[in-house]
């Protein structure tokens, strides 16, 4: 017998230049305060820095200049997410809810979007207050490898 139980997801949500922003639970590993990230040298122009967490060193993404947007500087809400089996986490202006979703209300990215949102982000959910972007975890940390300065009509 077919189930007729939808399939949930459920997405940590977060604030990133004023936009609401979403990743799949299963892909974090933890939430930190956004304590001191060192600057490196020649380091891509999408890498905040190196921070010391615990005695592991993670990689820290701007993730807002990865996808173009304005970012204001790190205020007392400041936070960072990091994956599941990777030293690469990203930081992000405000730490939200974690929301459980039903398959029907996930949404294609619409092609109106601008070209940098649309490479790391796979989904967008309608939601009552407005649109929730939904990030891919997997293209976020493949960026480390394969990034390069962007041109100005990606932007």
């Amino acid at each position: 017998m077919k189930s007729t139980r939808n399939h949930n997801f459920q997405y940590i949500t977060f604030r990133l230049a004023r936009n609401l922003m979403g990743v799949d639970i299963l892909d974090i590993r933890e939430i930190v305060h956004c304590i001191r990230v060192t600057k490196v040298h020649r380091a891509p122009w999408f890498v905040m820095g190196l921070m010391n967490l615990r005695g592991q060193i993670l990689t820290i993404l701007d993730i807002g200049a990865l996808l173009g947007m304005e970012r204001p500087g790190r205020n007392s809400g400041s936070h960072v997410i990091v994956f599941k089996h990777t030293n690469v986490g990203f930081a992000v202006d405000q730490i939200g809810d974690v929301f459980d979703i039903e398959t029907e209300r996930i949404e294609a990215i619409p092609v109106n979007f601008a070209p940098r949102i649309q490479q790391y982000t796979d989904t967008i959910i309608n939601l009552p207050d407005g649109v929730m972007m939904i990030l891919n975890a997997e293209k976020i940390i493949s960026c480390i490898r394969t990034e390069t300065r962007p041109s100005e009509e990606a932007l």
